[in-house]
């Protein structure tokens, strides 16, 4: 079963909730954005890992196809709760700012 984003955003949320809560992590309005950019920074050292364009980690882990889609993982869901915090409706800003050009593309025979 495949869940809707909003049904997606609302578990994220919960769990970032309760990780707050557990670890006791006050998150203030730029928390979620220095949050996201750690989490880039995280996926960003398992694919140059994977490219061979890093050291190894000294306890070897890392630089597996796993640890990149955990990586992965954790910038779309802090992604997602940097947008809950900020009340973005992204699917509303990615028709504005993206599907907008859909059809112009596709009239110009641009179409894949």
């Amino acid at each position: 079963m495949s869940a809707t984003f909003k049904e997606l955003s609302d578990r994220i949320g919960h769990v970032g909730d309760l990780y707050a809560r557990v670890h006791a992590i006050e998150r203030s309005a730029d928390w979620y954005l220095l949050k996201l950019t750690e989490e880039l920074g995280e996926l960003t050292a398992e694919h140059l890992l994977m490219a061979g364009r890093a050291k190894p980690n000294a306890d070897g882990s890392g630089g597996t196809r796993e640890a990149l889609e955990n990586e992965a993982a954790d910038l779309f869901g802090q992604f997602v709760l940097y947008l809950r915090a900020n009340e973005i409706d992204i699917e509303a800003a990615i028709e504005r700012k993206w599907l907008r050009h859909l059809d112009k593309y596709v009239a110009l025979g641009t179409e894949i």
